[in-house]
């Protein structure tokens, strides 16, 4: 009896099937007579033929909006958002982008702070009403845009105008402010600096309210680009309306992360303050204001930048600004005397050693970033170079770089830090080229009449002890991994040490004698000297290939310097006791060498 009842179940089954396609035709003529730009509903659709074939199992039916009201609807596709409206996968939400409606906006807020600048310049050039109407006027316009800006955001598609007119309106009243302080004396200093951060804020303050980054940067953009050409020139006043800017909305970009507001606010402060140090210099300005003023503001781009690296380590707008800061403040020091620029510049190394310095005194986790702390570092130790090369006479600059050279490869072997060695290497570069142009140049081992004098001893002996230094601190660090590199240093290190003692071997024997007689002793005791050396290598290094090696470069090198420079320079008695002594020394070195070779079973 079941197999006559299968026929029918089947019928019944596609009818179902059937009432519900149709029902699901009509669903979709009634959407698109509602919606007729939907693009997912087509104006005709074909009726599909009906089945003839036996109409697949109930789980391989797709399923019907009759499956939909009983279960739930399907899961939305990629770009659909709710409410059934579809949108591309890569595109971008409503305010976003540069529509036309929003260029507009915001070129006409540009134009406008432009208007407004002109505005107030052309009234003072030709006398135009008097200044309180002028300052009254500007206040007025910045209300009007203000309120109108409030009235346009509560409209459909105000957004971008609303925003536009805020900015605008704030930049207009901050700089209505800067006029009444520069240009008509209203205020004072302190008077305008203080309405300067009260607008300012409330710029910022209605920014952070609506949660809108272009506000606040239109407003902090549109002070920094017209304050300058209100002010006229890069003074101490400029700067400190900057500054202001820049700590106003400090507190907004840290709430929020916006990158480009904190470029948009740091990079002003550090162009006007360079400029106010250039200015300084060509102009006779009050130089005292323009280095304090100078100082906060870089004091301010250093602290304010700590402080976004501690509480958002993933922007890397802190690190730029920490590198830009202590800039203004470094040129800055050829205004005041010596001693006072040398501890300028000393003070913002100190600072910046300081953070630096916390990546070895802090735990792991609340360190702040590396890269941050690395140009700390770099930033740090461009500050010693010019402290020192301010606070010190010119004579002795590569001394001084040369023992900085040596405190620091010490320090990075203490520390275990190839950043401090990379310090080191650097310092001593630059004191090796100041001490061969100065203290200890070729031709004070060329001519008799020249003597580097005590000088020379001890910048030789420096360059020595640096060029064995640097090298053994890379080798136990782990740094000189790479031959070429290490191979290259090696050599590099070898010419400097025989230069070094060379040169303070020279020096010390002119300081004895002071003649010809003194020349000649002096070169003969270099050659003697680097002979001697070259064999204590060789006997240490029938174990150790490394000096072995080095042995048996120096001791060409000796001999080279023998045949063709001493036997052109030397004469009579000078001659002869070079090459007996050195003759000498050979044999008595070849019969050792060979002695410890013979009974040391484990030499190379």
């Amino acid at each position: 009896m079941s197999e006559p009842e299968h026929p029918t179940l089947e019928a019944v089954a596609e009818e179902i099937t059937e009432i519900s396609r149709r029902l699901d035709r009509l669903a979709g003529a009634v959407r698109l007579q509602t919606n007729p730009s939907s693009p997912h509903f087509p104006a005709e659709q074909p009726f599909p033929a009906p089945p003839t074939s036996t109409p697949p199992p109930p789980s391989e039916v797709a399923p019907s909006p009759t499956w939909s009201a009983w279960h739930g609807p399907p899961a939305p596709a990629q770009g659909a958002v709710p409410g059934g409206e579809q949108r591309p996968p890569d595109s971008r939400p409503v305010g976003h982008g540069w529509t036309p409606s929003r260029l507009l906006a915001w070129i006409g807020g540009a134009v406008t702070l432009l208007g407004v600048v002109f505005l107030l310049m052309l009234a003072v050039q030709r006398g135009w009403l008097g200044p309180a109407t002028r300052v009254l006027g500007g206040a007025g316009l910045g209300a009007v845009l203000l309120a109108a800006a409030f009235r346009v955001r509560g409209r459909p598609g105000g957004t971008s105008g609303s925003y536009a007119l805020a900015a605008t309106g704030f930049a207009a009243l901050y700089l209505d402010v800067v006029a009444a302080t520069v240009l008509y004396d209203y205020l004072s200093v302190f008077g305008g600096l203080t309405a300067g951060f009260v607008l300012a804020g409330g710029g910022l303050l209605l920014s952070d309210r609506w949660r809108a980054q272009p506000v606040a940067m239109g407003v902090v953009a549109g002070c920094a680009v017209c304050a300058p050409l209100v002010i006229g020139e890069p003074n101490a006043v400029l700067v400190g309306f900057l500054a202001l800017l820049h700590l106003v909305a400090t507190p907004v970009q840290l709430r929020h992360g916006w990158r480009q507001l904190a470029g948009v606010a740091a990079l002003p402060v550090v162009i006007a303050a360079v400029l106010a140090d250039v200015w300084a210099m060509l102009a006779a300005t009050d130089h005292l204001a323009v280095v304090l003023v100078v100082s906060a503001a870089s004091l301010l781009g250093v602290v304010v930048a700590t402080v976004t690296s501690a509480l958002r380590p993933e922007d890397n707008t802190a690190t730029a600004s920490l590198v830009a800061a202590p800039i203004p403040v470094l040129l800055a020091t050829p205004l005041v005397e010596r001693p006072f620029a040398a501890a300028l510049a000393a003070g913002v190394a100190a600072a910046l050693a300081v953070l630096w310095g916390s990546r070895f005194l802090l735990s792991r986790r609340d360190r702040l970033p590396e890269e941050f702390t690395t140009a700390a570092g770099g930033i740090a130790a461009i500050a010693v170079v010019q402290s020192t090369m301010t606070a010190l006479d010119a004579s002795v600059w590569a001394t001084a770089l040369l023992c900085e050279a040596l405190l620091l490869t010490l320090g990075a072997l203490w520390l275990r830090s190839p950043g401090v060695l990379l310090g080191a290497l650097c310092y001593a570069t630059l004191g090796t080229v100041m001490a061969l142009y100065h203290d200890i140049p070729p031709r004070h081992l060329v001519l008799v009449s020249h003597s580097a004098g005590a000088a020379g001893v001890l910048v030789g002996t420096l360059t020595a002890l640096v060029a064995v230094a640097i090298p053994v601190a890379g080798v136990r660090l782990g740094v000189l991994s790479r031959p070429p590199a290490a191979k290259t240093l090696w050599i590099l290190a070898g010419v400097l040490v025989l230069y070094g003692t060379a040169s303070a071997t020279m020096a010390l024997v002119s300081l004895l004698q002071p003649d010809r007689s003194g020349f000649l002793l002096g070169h003969v005791s270099i050659t003697l000297s680097w002979v001697v050396a070259a064999i204590a290598l060789l006997l240490r290094g029938i174990r150790l290939t490394s000096l072995r090696v080095a042995g048996m470069v120096l001791l060409p090198v000796a001999l080279t310097k023998l045949f063709l420079f001493d036997l052109a320079t030397l004469d009579g008695f000078a001659r002869v006791v070079a090459f007996l002594c050195t003759g000498l020394v050979l044999l008595a070195a070849g019969v050792r060498y060979a002695r410890s070779v013979s009974t040391d079973p484990t030499a190379g």
